[in-house]
């Protein structure tokens, strides 16, 4: 009886020396995703919260003012589903209005966008529909003056452009890691600029302050920087295959952002050549992708008809309704060259 009692002993504590084990892989895991991400955007690591994706942050820095009938946001009408659906469910549920301005964005547009009521400016960096770059760092500056929070969509932005999310004055800046990065899906990133005071109100056992004890009547302290928008346990494979591939972008430098640049510039002076083709994205290119419209075939049409030739485009729904590919560092100019083709032959 006494060695059975004595095996099962020495069982639990194996189990228990595992589950230690595996706590702290998932905390260093964790920790080295939110360093690789902070490098890709020029901030610390205390300023970066783990996510989902883009729309999970931004829902997050959306959820996090306390909203009320009439108050205001300002966005675009061109934004991606993944800002504006948000904003639609503050309308839905609050009565807030959500104004939105026809890019080219500017902050003089901005400004006489902005009442009394506004507080709030979400939008993206780089326009989804077109690659266009908006001037961040000007408008989040006329936002900050007015006492205006904003919130910033980096989903095409992010390993696809150098971004510096201190230096644009965003109060949250939200990105993800499957796209431009070329990571895994199922994981993301938040920037929290560190005097954005906001609360969080996705909250858990990993939003307590560290050396707090949890109290049932809830008298426990938060996290004082972006990890008090982390709520729970997250995945360490995720969270190591994030780490690897933001790692990797930030090791290529700008060399690697010039590259995807000369190849959407590459492509576009291509398809410029084509009669029945208009080009929707700004020349030369500030970013990795490419826009435009075939006279006489509805964007989507030609979407499919380019995926049945396996050249992987999307179609922009309306206001804007274009064709769309995505020029990376892998894309050969080969591949440039057939891709032209196709759409020729179309």
């Amino acid at each position: 009886m006494q060695e059975m009692r004595a095996a099962e002993d020495l069982c639990a504590g194996t189990v228990y020396l595992q589950g230690v084990k595996l706590f702290y892989r998932q905390a260093e895991a964790n920790a080295r995703a939110r360093a690789a991400a902070a490098r890709l955007v020029g901030a610390d690591p205390e300023d970066i919260a783990l996510t989902q994706n883009t729309t999970h942050g931004m829902n997050l820095g959306v959820a996090s003012l306390d909203w009320r009938a009439g108050d205001e946001v300002i966005s675009a009408t061109t934004e991606h589903p993944g800002c504006l659906a948000p904003l639609h469910a503050l309308q839905r549920r609050f009565g807030v209005r959500v104004n939105l301005i026809s890019p080219p964005m500017s902050a003089e547009k901005l400004l006489q966008a902005i009442t009394p009521r506004t507080r709030l400016v979400a939008l993206s960096h780089v326009d989804w529909t077109t690659g266009e770059v908006f001037p961040l760092a000007d408008i989040c500056a006329a936002a900050r003056e007015r006492g205006i929070l904003t919130l910033v969509d980096g989903a095409q932005s992010v390993g696809n452009i150098p971004v510096d999310a201190p230096a644009t004055g965003a109060d949250m800046y939200a990105f993800t890691g499957h796209k431009w990065i070329l990571g895994p899906e199922g994981m993301g990133a938040l920037y929290v600029r560190p005097d954005c005071e906001v609360p969080s109100y996705n909250v858990g056992y990993a939003s307590i302050a560290e050396g707090a004890s949890f109290d049932i009547e809830g008298g426990y302290a938060l996290r004082k920087g972006a990890r008090r928008f982390e709520a729970s346990t997250m995945s360490p494979i995720l969270a190591a295959g994030f780490a690897a591939a933001a790692e990797a972008v930030h090791e290529r430098g700008t060399e690697g952002f010039e590259g995807i640049r000369h190849r959407a510039d590459r492509l576009m002076d291509s398809l410029s050549g084509l009669l029945r083709v208009t080009l929707r994205s700004p020349r030369p290119a500030r970013s990795g992708l490419v826009s435009f419209e075939i006279e006489g075939i509805e964007p989507k049409d030609a979407a499919e008809r380019l995926l049945q030739q396996k050249f992987v485009a999307r179609f922009i729904p309306a206001p804007n309704s274009y064709v769309r590919v995505s020029t990376h560092l892998f894309n050969t100019e080969e591949e440039l060259e057939d891709l032209t083709r196709a759409v020729s032959g179309l």
